[in-house]
């Protein structure tokens, strides 16, 4: 079933969120998704963002009261958005040679924001969707 993620009025079940996700891109983000459930014991909340820089509903992941990312349905892929605060930055130093160049490039391009870096990454293969699920392991790890 296709959905309008922009369609407010109408709040997608994660189910329809994922459908609306073509190929390997839908196949994706059902990985990250069970990554993140079953393997971190994450909670997952459907979110309307009015956002002007990604509008529409998404798929916010918490563990403990803390945000591990959000994710963006596209239509042939999906973005994470995960947040690297000061910790995690320091940690991401010691570790970034595990990273390909796309990962700390966003990385090196985005601008500090409270101290913190917001790292919007399509995850458009196999590599981008393991280093996604690499950053959420690191905020976990401190």
């Amino acid at each position: 079933m296709t959905i309008d993620i922009l369609d407010k009025a109408h709040e997608p079940t994660a189910e329809e969120l994922a459908d609306s996700i073509a190929g390997a891109g839908g196949a994706s983000w059902r990985e990250l998704t069970a990554f993140l459930a079953g393997n971190l014991g994450a909670k997952a909340q459907i979110a309307y963002s009015v956002c002007s820089g990604q509008p529409g509903w998404n798929l916010k992941y918490k563990k403990g009261g803390k945000a591990l990312c959000t994710l963006y349905p596209e239509k042939d892929y999906f973005t994470a958005l995960v947040v690297l605060g000061q910790e995690d930055r320091a940690l991401f130093d010691t570790v970034r040679e595990d990273y390909g160049s796309y990962i700390t490039g966003l990385y090196d391009k985005c601008r500090l924001f409270n101290g913190t870096k917001w790292l919007m990454i399509e995850v458009t293969d196999a590599q981008s969707l393991a280093e996604v699920e690499n950053l959420i392991a690191l905020k976990l790890r401190k």
